[in-house]
């Protein structure tokens, strides 16, 4: 209380000496200035100053919950299994009982080959499908295999003995084994004449003209029976001589194949 009487006091005292002229500053200083005693009795409405409201404590700032985590995406369907491929296309191919033509491109003769030897023949014209493709090309050479080669056994034999088997086929440079029966060959006899053997039919023959005749006619007869013995015998040679079988070049040679072929 008293500090801010003091205060007030002061202050009025020197707003009095502030509006005082400069002349009677001089005096004023030796004046003796006695200040009332205060009256203590008087209850001095001295209050404390109010203390400043402390200020507002701001709330704290509101959390924001973490944001809650996306749900997992549902899985994604299992892709439907791919469909099996399709079965490779079969190879075009020529169907059993196909029958193949071919040209022989050299001789074959019973009286020079023989049975195991090989044989070949070339394809006239380009064997194909169904559908036109091509198995195979012209001019594709046939190797065939003599399985059985005889010459006709005489001149009332119809034919001789000839048996082919197809070996293999060479297709642009490539030879592919061929499952066919070789059904016809041309071919000719040709009679081989009189050899060692029908020689001696020969003898024989005049042997017993000659016996005949000289029972019959003696020396005279004999020797007339030995010519017409001769004459016999030559025709039983030439009727017991062998034919060989002959297949010309250029002979047509047919095939029928036993199994698809495929080609190279």
């Amino acid at each position: 209380m008293r500090p801010v009487l003091f205060a007030l006091l002061g202050a009025a005292a020197l707003g009095g000496c502030a509006r005082k002229p400069d002349s009677s500053a001089a005096a004023d200083t030796t004046r003796s200035i006695q200040l009332p005693a205060p009256d203590s009795t008087v209850a001095l409405n001295d209050r404390p100053a109010p203390a400043p409201a402390p200020a507002p404590v701001p709330p704290p700032p509101r959390r924001t919950p973490p944001p809650s985590p996306a749900p997992a995406p549902a899985p994604a369907p299992a892709p439907a299994p791919a469909p099996p491929p399709p079965p490779p296309a079969a190879a075009p191919s020529l169907d059993v009982g196909t029958t193949i033509e071919a040209s022989a491109t050299r001789e074959l003769s019973s009286k020079v080959n023989k049975a195991g030897e090989l044989f070949t023949a070339r394809i006239a014209e380009a064997v194909k499908t169904a559908s036109g493709r091509v198995i195979i090309p012209a001019g594709s050479e046939v190797t065939m295999s003599i399985v059985a080669l005889k010459p006709a056994p005489n001149k009332s034999a119809k034919d001789g003995t000839l048996q082919l088997r197809a070996v293999a086929v060479m297709i642009n440079g490539q030879s592919v084994p061929i499952d066919a029966e070789v059904t016809y060959v041309e071919h000719t006899l040709k009679a081989r004449g009189v050899g060692t053997s029908e020689v001696a039919k020969v003898g024989v023959g005049a042997a017993a003209g000659a016996i005949i005749g000289k029972v019959i006619g003696g020396g005279t007869g004999a020797a007339v029976g030995g010519v017409a013995g001769a004459a016999a015998g030559t025709a039983v040679a030439i009727e017991t001589a062998d034919r060989d079988v002959i297949v010309p070049v250029g002979a047509t040679i047919r095939l029928v194949l036993r199994s698809a072929f495929a080609g190279a």
